[in-house]
């Protein structure tokens, strides 16, 4: 398992990707995906299911403020 720094390091280097090759992506959301996966790192299946849920709950959220305006 990554040590704090190394995880720092890591979550430093795909916000700089994201911001330059996909700002579209929710910064929010890739952090939440990154947290998931290191925590659940032992257990993949708990892992994907959690990393679905935050994405349907994204989607969701998104939706609901497209339906608002």
């Amino acid at each position: 398992m990554a040590d704090n720094s190394e995880l720092t390091d890591l979550l430093l280097t795909v916000e700089e990707v994201r911001s330059s090759l996909h700002s579209e992506l929710d910064a929010k959301l890739v952090q939440e995906i990154l947290d998931i996966q290191h925590l659940l790192a032992e257990d993949r299946a708990e892992a994907r299911k959690r990393t679905e849920r935050a994405i349907n709950q994204w989607v969701a959220e998104r939706a609901a403020m497209e339906g608002n305006n």
